[in-house]
């Protein structure tokens, strides 16, 4: 039911709808351009700029936005429009309907674990609560904020926003205590609007301490920053807070400067919550200066300021309430048939689980059976291929065993060849050296057979040249003798030569 509350509460506040257009000025600036996360997160930027000078702008501005981003499904873009909107209630001084915003967005960004964008939200749920005087509530979402923003950039505000709801509950040791943390902080990061607000409450916890020079030194500390930051909200509390300050001190010249000023910038941005406040603080300055006619006038204004904010509220309050009963309605319906699609979403999502499981289940069995074919394939390929190695391993064994067997008869055949060789060299040099030592015996002993003979044919030859004619005759037959004998004696010698070789190849 809240969250029914809630999503009514958008709709009926915000006014915004599918067909929500953006200011004139601005869509024809952005007309062509592509709206896109990067087109949402440029207007976001756009409205909280201005936040500052024109809440109702900026409200306008987002209100586009959310509906745009929840188009685009964009949930970040989404849950910062829904901030922004809430800024623009609060600016206002409308802090119900911010708050409304602020849970909107708290739950977008807690959906997408943004812990950023939670943190800032919880600060201004805090803040908001602050504001409605529920100090418990706001210090439990501060603190939830601050538990977020360990190391954040936005931790100093925090720190700050939590030492003002201690100024609120009047416990000012405290107060001091988390501002100057904050001003730490937001002076080492340069913050200049975080200074302003520390050096603004520092102000305030002086002036409500009866120290008047040092809460109006920061005071104008505060109101130079506001100024440069062009912090206009800030600037008229502030203002009020000197008007308050000095009224108090009978300082009411001063105080009624201060309320001008106030005033002149409330009624410049149109912000009722701080003209209320505007009109209260003249009433209670020209009622101090005895002034009854001008404060009467200024307690009517306020009165009826107050009034059309109260019926402003309470208009929106029924139309709100209108919208939640026409909504519950629409809501319940559209709830059955949610249940319904779901139900038929899951069965189908169920069926489909079923498919895909039996097709995976064949798949896995298809490949399971081709890893197991393949296996088989070559396994069987593997023994034939170590089959026909074992063969072939077992050709060449026996070739080689040949081949041993042959090389073994052939050493054996050398070795016999080699043993025989010697043998037959060895009788063939016994021989030669026989035969030599019988040629030389023979030829010794025949050399002097055949020296006779040829030593006679010798000199009978020199005897012819000397002889008469008749002694010729009987010389040439003593030549014919003596060559007689020698043919003899080399017949002898060959006789004896070849006897010789024969015994010897007999022997």
């Amino acid at each position: 039911m809240k969250a029914i509350s809630i999503t009514v509460i958008l709709l009926a506040l915000s006014g915004t709808s599918s067909g929500q257009l953006l200011p004139d000025s601005l869509a024809h600036r952005f007309a062509g351009v592509k709206q896109d996360s990067n087109f949402v997160n440029h207007l976001n930027s756009l409205a909280t700029h201005y936040l500052k000078t024109n809440p109702s702008a900026s409200r306008r501005i987002a209100s586009f936005v959310v509906n745009l981003s929840s188009d685009l499904k964009f949930t970040r873009g989404y849950a910062r429009g829904l901030t922004i909107l809430g800024n623009s209630y609060w600016y206002e001084g409308t802090y119900e309907f911010a708050q409304n915003y602020y849970l909107l967005a708290a739950r977008q960004y807690n959906a997408i674990g943004d812990s950023t964008g939670l943190s800032q939200v919880y600060n201004n749920i805090g803040e908001v609560n602050k504001r409605l005087g529920e100090y418990k509530l706001a210090l439990d979402y501060l603190l939830r904020s601050l538990a977020l923003k360990k190391s954040d950039s936005t931790r100093a505000i925090t720190l700050y926003n939590v030492g003002e709801l201690h100024i609120a509950t009047g416990d000012y040791e405290k107060a001091n205590d988390y501002i100057k943390e904050s001003l730490v902080l937001a002076l080492q990061r340069n913050d200049e609007r975080v200074v302003a607000y520390d050096y603004w409450s520092v102000g305030r916890i002086k002036a409500k301490q009866g120290f008047d020079e040092e809460a109006f030194k920061y005071f104008k500390l505060a109101e130079s920053l506001w100024i440069k930051l062009g912090e206009t909200r800030s600037l008229i509390q502030t203002y009020q807070d000197m008007a308050i300050a000095y009224r108090k001190r009978d300082k009411l010249d001063l105080a009624g400067e201060y309320l001008d000023k106030a005033s002149v910038l409330a009624n410049r941005i149109e912000v009722p919550d701080l003209r209320i406040t505007t009109y209260l603080e003249h009433f209670k300055l020209d009622s101090t200066r005895g002034n009854y006619e001008r404060a009467l006038y200024y307690l009517s204004r306020h009165n009826a300021l107050k009034d059309s904010v109260y019926n402003l509220l309470k208009v929106e309050q029924i139309a709100r309430v209108q919208a939640i009963y026409e909504t519950e309605i629409h809501e319940r319906e559209n709830r059955e048939l949610r249940i319904e699609r779901e139900l038929k979403e899951a069965q189908l999502r169920s069926q489909k689980a079923q498919l895909v499981a039996g097709f995976i289940g064949l798949v896995v069995s298809a490949v399971l059976v081709s890893i197991l074919i393949f296996q088989r394939r070559k396994i069987l390929k593997a023994n034939r291929d170590l089959k026909g190695k074992n063969e072939e391993i077992n050709i060449q064994k026996n070739a080689i065993e040949k081949q041993a067997a042959a090389l073994l008869t052939l050493n054996e055949t050398l070795q016999e060849l080699n043993k025989s060789l010697e043998e037959r060299i060895e009788e063939r040099s016994r021989q030669l050296f026989f035969q030599n030592q019988k040629l030389s015996e023979y030829t010794f002993i025949n050399a002097h057979k055949l020296r006779a003979p040829v030593a006679s044919i010798l000199g009978l030859i020199q005897l012819i040249d000397q002889a008469a004619p008749d002694e010729r005759d009987t010389i040439v037959e003593h030549l014919r003798t003596c060559a007689d004998q020698l043919d003899l004696v080399i017949r002898g010698i060959s006789h004896d030569l070849e006897a010789a070789m024969v015994s010897e190849k007999k022997g």
